[in-house]
């Protein structure tokens, strides 16, 4: 079982030809609302692969919250220990994509639903595996602590923060701690992937890793420096390719593949996305991500 903890987001897609320059009029080609969130979109990449998975998350009393959960159960996701906070907003988001995939999002939490204080109730039982992101900090921090106890897996979304003491101890205790390269430069203060890995790795040794788009996927373990790249692809949407690869890190890495393997497998299913069209509906097959896993180049740095 993996346990994906922290985002759920209402994604309100907007489709339009191209992002002008100023701020003008424009006609949108197609608007579509879609089930979204770093944490929501890991479980359901998770389940596509084939793992039983559980999303623990944060939801408002109100209609976003009823769509969000009719998603859940069409895909029969549970989501029992989540939590529902009376008389707040369910989170949402408007995200502009133009013809090369590239996006524009504007995401809204409501402060009623991210200062709520109450934590989950999670049985950290043998054989489990958790996947955290950054909207929930405290629920993060509360899994880093109790999988750092019992010797459990924790992977964890290091995207779009402000560092806080909180914050260092997720990335200090969880198991593999994967950043963006703006979440690397905020925690590092360090322009660069490889001075990034490197000072963290100077802090403590053990594995960090940092994803970077087309550049693929950076990593440290045992003092070395590894890039996993994908080859050029036809981009049809980037939205949820990054929640696709840490969900398929967390499957794989569940599944007892090599950190190189899962490497490989999880830039191979983020990459199949990205070439397709649909967010949650269009998540690839374990058949085609293996057959694509042939053609990601792996190097030393």
């Amino acid at each position: 079982m993996i346990y994906s903890v922290g985002s759920i987001f209402l994604d309100h897609i907007i489709k339009i030809d191209s992002f002008p320059k100023t701020p003008i009029k424009i006609l949108a080609k197609g608007i579509e609302k879609r089930l979204g969130g770093s944490a929501a979109v890991a479980c359901f990449t998770i389940k596509q692969l084939g793992i039983n998975t559980s999303f623990i998350g944060r939801f408002g009393d109100d209609d976003v919250s009823k769509f969000l959960t009719g998603e859940l159960n069409k895909f029969k996701i549970k989501y029992k220990d989540s939590i529902t906070i009376k008389g707040a907003q369910t989170s949402q988001s408007y995200v502009y994509e133009d013809k090369q995939g590239e996006r524009l999002l504007a995401a809204f939490n409501e402060k009623k639903l991210l200062k709520n204080r109450k934590l989950p109730k999670i049985s950290f039982s043998k054989n489990t595996t958790f996947i955290t992101d950054l909207r929930w900090v405290d629920a993060s921090l509360y899994v880093a602590k109790n999988c750092k106890k019992k010797n459990l897996i924790h992977v964890v979304d290091l995207d779009n923060y402000k560092l806080t003491s909180k914050i260092k101890q997720i990335v200090d205790l969880a198991s593999y701690p994967i950043f963006s390269e703006t979440g690397a430069f905020e925690y590092t203060k360090t322009k660069s992937i490889i001075s990034s890995l490197k000072k963290m790795n100077s802090l403590k040794n053990k594995f960090y890793a940092i994803t970077a788009g087309k550049k693929g996927v950076y990593w440290i373990e045992n003092g070395i420096i590894f890039n996993c790249k994908p080859p050029a692809i036809k981009v049809v949407e980037t939205n949820c390719a990054g929640d696709v690869f840490h969900g398929a890190f967390a499957a794989f890495i569940h599944k007892k593949y090599s950190i190189i393997e899962t490497m490989k497998l999880a830039t191979a299913t983020a990459s199949l996305k990205c070439t397709k069209y649909g967010g949650i509906y269009s998540l690839p097959s374990f058949s085609s991500v293996k057959n694509f896993t042939k053609q990601i180049q792996l190097r030393k740095i």
